[in-house]
């Protein structure tokens, strides 16, 4: 074979696994950025519902107001329950 053909084939599988091994770096770097990510798409759509549903949050906001502390904690404790039971199941059924 030709002299020039090994030397282009020989830098081609350099290249590749070059290329390889910085993919990999990338995807290593970029779990963590996975993460700080998500949080921050997870408040960016918090904030967004509350925008797209005032009524919703000033409701809860006034009852809260009106409501006594202990009464206010122990709805609060319920709707923090029935929140976590909620992603448990949505967590669940996606697992499926």
């Amino acid at each position: 074979m030709n002299p020039r053909l090994l030397e282009l084939r020989e830098q081609r599988g350099a290249l590749r696994a070059r290329c390889a091994a910085q993919r990999h770096a990338l995807a290593v770097h970029g779990e963590a950025l996975e993460r700080v990510c998500s949080v921050a798409d997870r408040l960016r759509a918090g904030l967004h519902w509350v925008r797209q549903n005032p009524a919703v949050v000033g409701v809860a906001a006034t009852a809260l107001v009106l409501m006594k502390p202990s009464r206010a904690w122990r709805w609060g404790r319920r709707a923090l329950w029935a929140w976590q039971g909620w992603r448990a199941l949505r967590q669940r059924i996606h697992s499926l």
